[in-house]
């Protein structure tokens, strides 16, 4: 029997995140339902801000709906927003994606304008058969890279309690009034690109005819977003980070328009980075694995079935265009296998395997070398944007042939488990061949470790990485003792990699280290946990759950969920909210519990 007593998951996470959620900024926006736009809300009265997570530039829409004088109290939560005013409450819900409910009790009469920002360009209203008002108008794009000048932008507002009234110019003040006895309910959905008139009618008939009922949907479709999730702890404090780790990758899923469409995209980060990027995915799937079902699934196959023809897959996929030079590590087959295996699901194995062959194909003519193995022509594509291993020129790259081998290797297991034994047989002998490439020409003998190569001369750099563990992950053919004194002299040497703050992007004690300098010597979520991949993989689960507790800690202590993290004293750096950050948290969780020593 189910206990009604119970609280739902989407009730403990409020519970635990409190009345004080932060909304204030783009990429804290409050956006629930799977939405690609989010409100702001800080010390004023009202809503501060609209926010577009569109096309890889958000676009700002200032002062969306101001209200008189300033809250007394303010309640955010995970599921409302409520202000206690002067003269009256007013509180903020969503009810759908892109579609949400605005109850005012107390306030008078309300002045809403549709470009209160005064950059919506052709603006044009009509009313419906329903009595609904209907909003089109035109916004500068604010990425020069998109195709296009501007984009469409439509608002449908439904008055549920109370009235409307306005003069005939498109671009007038519209008077919200409430009723009789001073409550005003309106409903609001809006979208970007898809301007499809007819489904903003259905979202808006849809709208409920209370703002409570809208915050029961939330609960429900909160609870199910949910699904796994782990973010209780004997800390409240503790607690806290990862309900708002849990938040982020709720709130960063996006049902984007265009050539996102069809999917929920996550997003890395909403203000920053409001796109489908490659590597980003593949971690955030650490989490998504464990949360509403398509979550994960719908990650991978934005990326698969925007796949180029010749195998290309994209760096990033914004709505409208994708990033048209460099790709993102390989890192799909890693991420694919295993939700493979946690879901014992064929037909996604069958989907994946032709793509990622593809993939493999694409890396090994259009990246190949004289040498028999990939380089890379600009370091964004590594993923390590600024990293002192290009500052030569051009290498041959540890971490990107590394996880193309990994890539081929997990298309071997994909093709054992679907029963492709051609396809299997073609994967393993494409594996081989460039693992035996790697150590001839990648391995340092007498230094017992991989290295980066210089194109250019062939010459093997000394710089000290995560990058040069990442061939054990990808099993290249080296024997296994002399793996594991690789790994003890400089993977766990505290001096190099496993201090206070374990694997930083550049070795400790390199010239070029620098604990603040981006991929210069920082510590990134993602690469760390590489490298805990690396001492698992080789049996030291002591160690890997040493550091990988120092690195929970530090994610903890930071409480923001930031992008890089300084690895000298473990202060967050570069965006926050970021979700490779609280996907990796919140894995970090489960491991933990499950391999806590006894």
């Amino acid at each position: 029997m189910t206990d009604t007593n119970t609280p739902s998951r989407a009730d403990r996470l409020q519970e635990i995140l409190g009345t004080d959620v932060d909304y204030s900024q783009a990429q804290t926006s409050f956006s629930p339902f799977y939405s690609d736009l989010g409100f702001g809300f800080d010390e004023r009265a009202g809503a501060a801000a609209l926010y577009l997570h569109y096309n890889r530039r958000m676009t700002t829409l200032n002062d969306w709906l101001p209200l008189p004088g300033e809250p007394l109290e303010r309640e955010q939560t995970a599921l409302y927003v409520r202000q206690l005013l002067p003269n009256g409450t007013a509180r903020f819900a969503f009810c759908g994606r892109n579609t949400w409910l605005i109850e005012a009790s107390g306030l008078g009469t309300l002045g809403f304008r549709f470009n209160a920002s005064g950059t919506i360009q052709e603006i044009r209203r009509e009313e419906t058969a329903q009595g609904y008002i209907l909003y089109d108008g035109y916004l500068p794009t604010k990425d020069k890279r998109d195709p296009d000048d501007v984009f469409p932008f439509v608002l449908g507002l439904r008055v549920i309690r109370g009235s409307c009234r306005c003069d005939d110019s498109a671009d007038s003040l519209l008077v919200l009034s409430p009723d009789e006895d001073g409550h005003l309910l309106a409903a609001f959905s809006a979208n970007m690109l898809d301007v499809d008139h007819e489904r903003i009618v259905q979202m808006l008939a849809a709208a409920p005819c209370s703002l409570d009922d809208a915050i029961q949907r939330s609960r429900e479709w909160l609870d199910a977003v949910l699904g796994e999730l782990d973010f209780e702890a004997p800390d409240p404090a503790e607690s806290a980070v990862l309900a708002r780790a849990a938040l982020t990758l709720a709130f960063n899923a996006c049902e984007a328009p265009g050539m996102l469409a069809g999917r929920v995209s996550a997003f890395p980060n909403r203000e920053h980075y409001p796109v489908h990027y490659l590597w980003d995915t593949c971690f955030q799937n650490l989490a998504l694995e464990h949360m509403e079902p398509r979550l994960a699934e719908d990650s991978l196959r934005l990326l698969t079935e925007n796949l180029r023809g010749d195998g290309k897959m994209y760096h990033f996929i914004a709505s409208t265009w994708s990033r048209p030079k460099g790709s993102q590590p390989p890192l799909v087959g890693w991420a694919g296998l295993r939700l493979v295996h946690q879901r014992e699901y064929l037909d996604l194995a069958k989907h994946l395997l032709p793509v990622l062959m593809m993939n493999n194909q694409w890396w090994l003519t259009q990246r190949m070398t004289h040498y028999g193995i990939i380089s890379c022509p600009e370091p964004l594509e590594t993923g390590w944007d600024d990293t002192p291993r290009l500052d030569s020129g051009p290498i041959l790259p540890l971490d990107m042939n590394s996880h193309l081998l990994l890539q081929m290797r997990c298309c071997v297991e994909l093709a054992k488990r679907i029963g492709d034994y051609a396809t299997q047989a073609c994967a393993l002998a494409m594996a081989k061949k460039l693992a035996r490439r790697m150590v001839e020409l990648l391995y340092d003998e007498q230094a017992n470790l991989f290295k980066d190569v210089l194109v250019a001369t062939g010459e093997k750099l000394p710089i000290k990485t995560p990058a040069c563990f990442l061939p054990l992950l990808a099993e290249v053919p080296i024997p296994e003792d002399k793996a594991r004194r690789m790994i003890e002299d400089y993977l766990l040497n505290p001096d190099y990699f496993f201090g206070k703050v374990p694997f930083p992007s550049v070795a400790y004690d390199e010239p070029t280290y620098d604990p603040d300098g981006f991929w210069r010597g920082p510590t990134w979520m993602p690469i760390a946990y590489l490298m805990l991949e690396v001492l698992r993989k080789y049996d030291y689960q002591a160690e890997a759950h040493q550091a990988a507790k120092r690195l929970y800690d530090i994610m903890i202590a930071d409480g923001q969920l930031r992008e890089l993290f300084n690895s000298r004293t473990g202060e967050g750096k570069g965006a926050f909210q970021q979700g490779w950050t609280a996907a990796i948290l919140l894995r970090l969780k489960m491991e933990l519990d499950s391999d806590a020593p006894a």
